[in-house]
């Protein structure tokens, strides 16, 4: 019988049978995984609290021969400032579904690791948008997939205009000119590429000094969603959520 330790973020959590469910961590140690919670469905479990979604805690696992279990579970940090407002805990279930679906099992990454941890803290702090974007930002500069900001990813030219764009079918931001050679594309500001290179420039916990338009926030969130989507070739699920809860929140700003 083989155990060992890993310090893991639960991404996600579904049932098997009636006590049992099967989990989706993100360790320090080992990066993601699927494991087994036998019994964490009980009221009674003492893994119960350490094992739900977003919770940072020290796992003592079992080897298996398929998926390995969890015999022990010691709760670090159970974010439960996430689990009271809604945005928060949204917020939180883009950053568990998109590491997931960025990132291969088995494959440990420190840096990613930390960034995960450190923009659930800021969640739950309060910090949402502009932590989101920097969390975006850096998973693809972690990743190998930073975008290039400062000339057209086609033709090589520097950005001089004060538009640039984004060409669907390449993943890669143009100039003018190649992207009049493109089928889809959507235009950008200059000030979007400036806002996003702040963001690999600046510390997390001090990006809501940022000083940002209305106009900027919404052109970056669709350019780093842009680059997201053609990397992963979908949309995640909870990117829908979110954008309703936004609509929602701007409707109900116009009846007041």
């Amino acid at each position: 019988m083989k155990l060992y330790k890993l310090d893991a973020i639960i991404l996600k959590s579904r049932d098997m049978r009636e006590a049992d469910k099967i989990l989706t961590i993100y360790s320090i140690q080992r990066g993601k995984q699927r494991v087994v919670a036998h019994g964490a469905a009980k009221p009674t479990s003492r893994k119960r609290g350490a094992v739900q979604p977003f919770c940072y805690s020290s796992l003592m696992m079992h080897q298996g021969r398929e998926l390995d279990s969890i015999s022990q579970a010691e709760l670090k940090e159970g974010f439960a400032d996430l689990r009271v407002d809604l945005d928060r805990l949204t917020a939180a279930a883009y950053l568990a579904e998109l590491t997931d679906n960025f990132v291969g099992e088995g494959e440990a990454n420190q840096e990613l690791f930390a960034l995960l941890l450190s923009t659930l803290y800021l969640l739950a702090a309060g910090d949402v948008e502009m932590t989101l974007r920097a969390f975006e930002a850096r998973l693809l500069l972690l990743a190998g997939l930073q975008p290039e900001l400062n000339s057209c990813n086609h033709c090589g030219v520097p950005f001089k205009e004060t538009k640039v764009w984004f060409g669907s079918e390449q993943g890669a931001l143009l100039c003018q000119g190649c992207a009049a050679q493109e089928k889809k594309v959507a235009a950008f500001s200059r000030g979007t590429l400036e806002v996003m290179k702040t963001l690999y420039r600046f510390e997390l916990t001090k990006l809501q000094q940022l000083k940002v338009s209305e106009l900027l926030r919404k052109e970056l969130n669709l350019l780093l969603r842009a680059y997201l989507e053609f990397h992963l070739e979908k949309r995640l699920k909870t990117i829908e959520f979110l954008d309703r809860l936004n609509k929602n929140r701007a409707q109900e700003g116009t009846n007041i």
